[in-house]
């Protein structure tokens, strides 16, 4: 499994959970109107230093492939933005919306999303960092910001192609020579 299909499974499965559009930081272009939650991958792959499972796959007809797993880890930060506006159903307090939107995802990862099962194998998620207030300025305004951390772990893999050698030292490759 890579990082990149970890940080989807994660992101689709947290936008469905909370309602609101879950986006990579910095990229709020144009701007998006809130609620939202932006995330950024702190360190998308921290090395236990373990030497990893070596196997080779395949046949002789489709060929073969080497894969190497390890353990891992990534931390993910997200934080859920925003802002008191005026709507048809009301006045709405930005700090109040982005609280809850945050408290509801640190909620999801301690519940719902504690072990993901994909079919590129498991997420799980090791450790939830505290809710904390994020909040910013912008330009006249206060962007209200909360957010949290999230440490996950997965199994790494990595494939190549390869070839096997059936009998070493003999060319021909049968039994007998």
């Amino acid at each position: 499994m890579t990082f990149q299909e970890v940080r989807d499974t994660i992101v689709k499965r947290l936008e469905a959970h909370i309602g609101c559009p879950v986006i990579l930081s910095e990229q709020i272009a144009p701007k998006e109107e809130p609620p939202y939650c932006y995330y950024s991958a702190l360190a998308p792959r921290i090395s236990t230093h373990a030497f990893g499972l070596r196997e080779v796959l395949g046949d002789d007809k489709e060929g073969y492939t080497l894969r190497r797993t390890e353990p891992v880890y990534a931390t993910m930060s997200f934080t859920f933005c925003s802002e008191n506006r005026e709507t048809l159903d009301g006045y709405i307090y930005g700090e109040d919306e982005a609280l809850a939107l945050a408290e509801k995802a640190h909620g999801f990862f301690l519940l719902d999303a504690h072990c993901i099962s994909t079919d590129a194998g498991d997420i799980v998620v090791n450790n939830v960092g505290d809710v904390a207030n994020r909040s910013g300025f912008f330009v006249e305004d206060t962007i209200r910001r909360f957010g949290f951390d999230v440490r996950i772990s997965y199994i790494r893999s990595d494939e190549m192609p390869t070839t096997t050698v059936l009998y070493p030292g003999n060319p021909q490759g049968n039994a007998h020579s």
